[in-house]
């Protein structure tokens, strides 16, 4: 693509410049913006037969999740040898002489089989794939720690237990940080390496900040039960199983990539983005916020609600990419910088389709339509020529476009569980699912412009 807007998104004035029209928006309903849908709309209530033609002979949405190093297969191989040590350890079958309990014992038998499945799906892999089952394999050590822990602690003494697992906790810790601190931005000075190093760095601190996270909420005690004694256990396997694929990767990413310093690269993208945000001034959410974005007569509170769920990823972008400059996680912010992008552009696609009247009254052919003008802006995002290469070789974006199809997915499915599940003479709500297909939508086709702007930024 071509024609790059250096500053990304137009400023608060050139954004609402021109809408004169848009203010004397006026349709039938109720002015209080609603906090939850209540799914009674009745412009999207239907049958569920009308429901099962939203995926009625549709395509499912192609997820890539892109690979920005691969793994050794020993690491692979290490991380399996792990699981099947923790699964051996659980009975196999499991009894109720071993387990009276029944719940204690169908839940121990259900995180063994997590694990096995997870084992299964990671011993098959090759090429690429391995680098994915490697990152899988944290939650298969997650469930064989929490099924060989929960068994343990059915006559362990829970004194002891508790304090090796707090002990634990503390190496987990150590580790999780020292990870953390010793992260430095290298990797090659070419554009595609940039990229890819954006990607690389940005999927270490997610991973990373995640386990920080969930250690610093970790607690157990003896008066737990078996089953929160073996989650606790679960939880600090996946933080040391986080760190160390991590650290792997990190010795493979040195023996692969230039050692280049791009610290002061992501530091001015990011410095950039955050500026350009601040310039837009997008209005913060309180009393008159829809006057401000052009839409103050606006009457319709399921439409309200379609622009408050279009304004929420911008406001968490924006305020996720100020965070990360803060306290130094400079890839993180570069993936919430390209988010803000994304998001806002989509956000006013939103905001002028309600103005024109698109969305109101939808029929079903209106959802389904939704839906496929989705898939087919991811397929124009895939076929865009950018600087730096294709959207679907290793770089935030393509995580980005992977993930928002995902969600579209997850959308799908709650479209297929409102069409098969229940009476099925009774209607059912498709009001919150043609809300997302609306969003996902106006985000796809506002991801080339974001990713555009995006590199612009970071290869300059």
């Amino acid at each position: 693509m071509t024609g790059a807007n250096d500053d990304g998104l137009r400023t608060r004035r050139q954004l609402l410049a021109g809408l004169g029209a848009v203010s004397g928006v006026a349709v039938a309903g109720c002015s209080a913006l609603p906090w939850e849908d209540d799914g009674t709309s009745s412009s999207l209530v239907f049958s569920q037969d009308e429901a099962e033609r939203v995926l009625e002979g549709a395509d499912e949405p192609t997820i890539e999740w892109p690979v920005p190093i691969r793994p050794d297969e020993s690491a692979l191989a290490d991380a399996l040898e792990r699981v099947d040590a923790l699964v051996a350890e659980v009975p196999d079958p499991l009894e109720p002489e071993h387990v009276p309990n029944g719940v204690v014992r169908e839940s121990i038998v259900e995180s063994r089989n997590e694990a096995a499945t997870t084992w299964d799906e990671a011993a098959d892999a090759t090429g690429v794939a391995q680098y994915h089952a490697l990152h899988d394999s944290r939650d298969a050590r997650e469930s064989a720690r929490t099924a060989a822990t929960s068994w343990l602690a059915v006559d362990a003494d829970r004194e002891s237990l508790v304090a090796e697992l707090r002990d634990e906790r503390d190496a987990a810790d150590d580790a999780v940080a020292d990870r953390l601190e010793s992260i430095e931005y290298r990797g090659s000075d070419a554009d595609a390496g940039v990229l890819r190093a954006a990607l690389y760095y940005y999927r270490l601190e997610n991973d990373l900040t995640g386990s920080e996270r969930s250690i610093d909420r970790w607690s157990v005690s003896e008066t737990d039960d078996v089953l929160d004694i073996g989650g606790a256990a679960g939880s600090l396997e996946s933080a040391t199983a986080t760190a160390t694929v991590w650290e792997h990767l990190e010795d493979r990413w040195r023996e692969d990539e230039d050692d280049v310093d791009l610290e002061s690269t992501f530091e001015d993208a990011l410095e950039h983005s955050v500026e350009a945000a601040d310039e837009i001034g997008f209005p913060a959410q309180q009393e008159g916020w829809l006057e401000d974005v052009g839409l103050g007569d606006l009457d319709d509170q399921y439409l309200e609600f379609v622009l408050h769920r279009a304004r929420q990823p911008v406001d968490r972008a924006q305020s996720r990419m100020k965070e990360a400059l803060r306290d130094g996680d400079l890839a993180t912010g570069l993936y919430s910088a390209l988010e803000f992008e994304m998001t806002y552009r989509g956000f006013e696609t939103v905001r002028d389709r309600i103005a024109d009247g698109d969305l109101h009254a939808p029929s079903i052919e209106d959802v389904r339509a939704e839906r496929q003008e989705a898939l087919a802006a991811a397929r124009q995002a895939r076929e865009a020529d950018f600087e730096g290469g294709s959207i679907t070789d290793p770089s935030l974006g393509a995580y980005l476009l992977a993930e928002t199809l995902r969600s579209l997915e997850w959308n799908d499915a709650s479209v297929r569980r409102r069409a098969t599940g229940g009476d099925p003479d009774a209607n059912v709500s498709l009001s919150s699912q043609y809300r997302d297909y609306v969003r996902y939508r106006s985000h796809l086709e506002a991801l080339p412009e974001a990713v555009e702007t995006v590199r612009g930024r970071l290869l300059a």
